[in-house]
């Protein structure tokens, strides 16, 4: 029996394995329970995954893990974060094989290694987590060689700064690799290590960009002369997102000043303390987004008159760099996933909440 057997009914049809669709994977797959460790993840058991009821359940369980990670961001932790990407990462293979129906154990397991990191920065948002990178689910050691060049990269503060998140997903990426081998073959493993292979690439240009940016010579004002003397001095370029949802900034389909919301405002001191913290900041560009609704004209000036807001506020508290841009991206780089457009608009609004944002993109020198 492999772990496509149990009967899928109703919405549960949804979660097809990918592998059968497409025709691939002639090996046996393996039907293995999670370790004791990953059985406390509240998801139903496997053998209950084939109603819409349990399906649905979960599907609330994997979204409040999400919820906690994007409380995590908007709280002033990067998604340049090592430990938030690992953490995002770990969540995102988590779901990708719930949706293919895996039966191994390797979504409770990968979802346990999401929350011990997430459970970390809740404690603490400066720890240091999910730095070890085990191999759930009993998956195979694939390629000696790029564990060996993730690892250097990943000792390498000076560039971790800006390559954190590729290097954390490219971890988990090879993970994944070595659990496609065990379960369908090499076949099956070859897309995903050719993911880490480019990944690798895309690391070693973000790590040759972090440390041109720390030897350029600013071209002019003293804010250049502060920033060339701060990196001869050791210290690190950094390169820092932070996310606000406008939902929780802005009143409903406003944009001033006068319509932000408390809580925003309290979340963008947060960001101000932080970025005042920078010895110099040398880039400071602010992107308004909005959801798929309304017309393109109209949602490209809602998004640059927030952007613009935002970027006058954070100045208004002090934040200073040499270089400073406001952006509307209007609907474009949305990022929620699953929405129906013939969902009724009051459930399409609540499933577009995270396309409703405000980015703030910092690179300077970091203490």
């Amino acid at each position: 029996m492999n772990r496509l057997t149990p009967p899928l009914k109703g919405a549960a049809a949804v979660f097809i394995s990918a592998l059968a669709l497409a025709g691939c994977g002639s090996g046996v797959l393996k039907n293995e329970a999670p370790g004791p460790a990953a059985q406390a993840t509240g998801l139903n058991p496997q053998q209950a995954r084939i109603t819409d009821e349990s399906i649905l359940s979960d599907r609330r369980t994997l979204e409040a893990v999400q919820l906690r990670l994007r409380r995590l961001n908007e709280a002033g932790i990067p998604q340049n974060s090592y430990p938030l990407a690992k953490a995002q990462c770990w969540l995102d293979t988590a779901k990708s094989q719930y949706h293919e129906n895996d039966r191994t154990g390797y979504i409770e397991e990968s979802m346990t290694e999401a929350v011990k990191i997430v459970q970390a920065l809740e404690a603490d948002k400066s720890a240091t987590a999910g730095f070890d990178t085990p191999l759930v689910a009993r998956s195979s050691m694939l390629r000696n060689d790029l564990w060996a060049e993730l690892s250097a990269y990943k000792n390498q503060p000076a560039t971790l700064a800006c390559n954190a998140r590729t290097v954390a997903c490219g971890e988990v990426r090879l993970v994944r690799a070595g659990h496609a081998n065990e379960q369908t073959g090499w076949r099956q493993a070859t897309p995903h290590v050719q993911m880490v292979e480019d990944a690798l690439r895309q690391a070693k240009t973000e790590a040759d960009s972090c440390l041109q940016t720390a030897q350029l010579a600013p071209r002019a004002g003293q804010a250049g002369v502060a920033t060339v003397a701060a990196a001869s001095a050791g210290q690190v370029i950094s390169r820092q997102t932070y996310v606000v949802l406008t939902d929780t900034l802005f009143k409903f389909d406003k944009s001033g000043s006068e319509d932000m919301i408390p809580g925003g405002l309290q979340r963008l001191a947060d960001v101000a303390q932080r970025l005042k913290a920078y010895p110099s900041i040398q880039t400071l560009t602010v992107l308004g987004y909005t959801d798929r609704l309304g017309t393109d004209d109209y949602n490209d000036k809602l998004s640059q008159a927030r952007a613009k807001t935002v970027q006058t506020y954070l100045e208004s508290l002090g934040v200073r760099s040499a270089s400073v841009a406001a952006q509307g991206k209007g609907k474009r780089d949305p990022v929620s996933k699953d929405c129906s457009t013939s969902a009724s608009r009051e459930q399409q609004i609540v499933c577009l909440q995270p396309d409703r944002r405000v980015t703030i993109e910092v690179t300077g020198v970091a203490r």
